[in-house]
C-alpha cells in the first residue's frame, strides 16, 4: 500500500504537525508552503523536504499530493481549505475549521459532495485521561450527569506571550478559540449536544507594550481578542458544564476537568485520571489501558495525540475495514456554533438557545 502523500500549508505550528505526520508509517510529508519564504526554507531544510512553495494554489496544483494539512492563522483556513477541496485533495484543518457559521457549513457540505476525507485537528481527544474517561462515560460510569467543572489558569497575561493575530478576536484570536475551543470538543465529545449557554469575555489586559528594535522607547498593541472567558452549558441529555478560564493570575496550577454523575465522578488531571463510583471508599487513580498510552520520545503529548488522529485519517483514506471515527468538519461545524453561541450569550447577557 502507497503511502499517503501530504503536503503541509504554514510552517509556524505545522513544524509539530510534520513531527507527527513522520511518526506515522502510512503516511509521507512531501511538500511544504509558507508565505514566509526565510522560514519556509528553515523548516524544509530541517525536516528535509526538497518540494516547497510560497503560494498555496501551487501546491495545490500538485497531483503527486494526496492530502492538505492546513496550519495557517484561522483568518486563512476557510479560503485555503474549499481551494483545497476543489482541487480533490483530503483535508486536515487546525481549528477552528472556519471564523464564521456559514463558511464552515460550507465546507462541510462541499466535502461531502467532493467526497473527500476531512478531519479537525482536535488532537487532546487523544490524551490517554481524556480517551480513557470518554470509554467510561459511554459505560455509564457517572450515571446521570450532574455537573462538568473545566478550570484553566494561566500566569501570564495571553497577549503577552501571543501578540499578533493570536490576540486579535477578529482574526480568530483570544483565549476561547486558542484554548478553550479544544475543551468545548471534548465536552461535545463526551456529552452530546448542548441545548442553552451563558457567558462571559473580558480583556483584562487591553494594551501590549511593544519595544522597538533600538531598545529607545515602545509602541502599543490594542488587544481584543479575550485574556478571560466563563460559561455555563446545559446539555441536552441532561446536567451542566461550567467553564473557568483566566490568563494573567501570576499562577499556574495547569487544567482540570471534573465530571460528577449521580453514581460516579471521574477528574482528569496532570494527565492522570482519578475516579469514585458508588461503593469506592475514595477517589483513587484509574489505571488507564495500554492500547491508549502515547509515545514519549520526545515527551510531548499534543505530537503524540496528533499521530493517533493521522494514523485514523489514513486508515480512512486507504478504505481500512476497521478505520476508527476521528474529529472531522461536522464537529467543527458544531464547535463553532457554539463559539457563536458563547459570543452572543457574553454580548446580550442573557442563556442562548441552540
Amino acid at each position: 500500500m502507497k503511502p499517503v502523500r501530504v503536503g503541509v500549508i504554514g510552517a509556524g505550528w505545522g513544524q509539530l504537525q510534520i513531527e507527527a505526520f513522520h511518526r506515522v508509517r502510512a503516511m509521507q510529508v512531501v511538500a511544504l508552503c509558507d508565505s514566509d519564504k526565510s522560514k519556509l526554507e528553515s523548516v524544509a531544510k530541517r525536516y528535509k523536504i526538497a518540494t516547497t512553495f510560497s503560494n498555496h494554489r501551487d501546491l495545490l496544483a500538485r497531483d503527486d499530493v494526496d492530502l492538505i494539512s492546513i496550519a495557517t492563522p484561522p483568518g486563512l483556513h476557510y479560503a485555503i481549505t474549499r481551494a483545497a477541496i476543489d482541487a480533490g485533495k483530503h483535508i486536515v484543518c487546525e481549528k477552528p475549521l472556519a471564523l464564521a457559521d456559514n463558511d464552515a457549513r460550507d465546507l462541510l457540505a462541499l466535502a461531502e459532495k467532493r467526497n473527500v476525507v476531512h478531519a479537525v485537528d482536535y488532537e487532546m481527544r487523544y490524551l490517554p485521561a481524556i480517551a480513557y474517561a470518554k470509554e467510561l462515560i459511554d459505560e455509564e460510569y457517572l450515571g446521570q450527569l450532574l455537573r462538568v467543572d473545566v478550570t484553566m489558569t494561566l500566569p501570564v497575561a495571553w497577549s503577552r506571550e501571543h501578540g499578533n493575530w493570536a490576540a486579535d478576536d477578529a482574526r480568530g484570536g483570544g483565549v476561547m478559540m486558542e484554548l478553550g475551543l479544544h475543551f468545548i470538543d471534548i465536552l461535545r465529545w463526551w456529552f452530546g449536544d448542548v441545548r442553552e449557554v451563558i457567558a462571559e469575555r473580558r480583556t483584562n489586559f487591553p494594551t501590549l507594550k511593544i519595544p522597538y528594535a533600538s531598545g529607545n522607547g515602545f509602541t502599543t498593541q490594542t488587544i481584543t481578542g479575550d485574556d478571560a472567558f466563563w460559561c455555563v452549558f446545559r446539555f441536552a441529555r441532561g446536567g451542566e458544564a461550567v467553564l473557568n478560564f483566566i490568563s494573567g493570575a501570576r499562577y499556574d496550577p495547569g487544567w482540570t476537568v471534573g465530571a460528577y454523575g449521580q453514581t460516579g465522578s471521574l477528574v482528569v488531571q496532570g494527565g492522570g485520571l482519578l475516579g469514585m463510583r458508588d461503593g469506592d471508599r475514595e477517589m483513587a487513580i484509574l489505571p488507564i489501558p495500554k492500547r491508549l498510552e502515547l509515545g514519549d520520545n520526545p515527551r510531548d503529548p499534543l505530537m503524540w495525540g496528533m499521530v493517533k488522529l493521522f494514523e485514523r485519517v489514513a486508515a480512512k483514506i486507504n478504505c481500512e475495514d476497521d478505520a476508527k471515527p476521528f474529529p472531522n468538519f461536522r464537529d467543527g461545524v458544531e464547535n463553532l456554533r457554539l463559539v457563536h453561541a458563547i459570543r452572543r450569550a457574553a454580548q446580550e447577557r442573557k442563556w442562548i438557545e441552540l
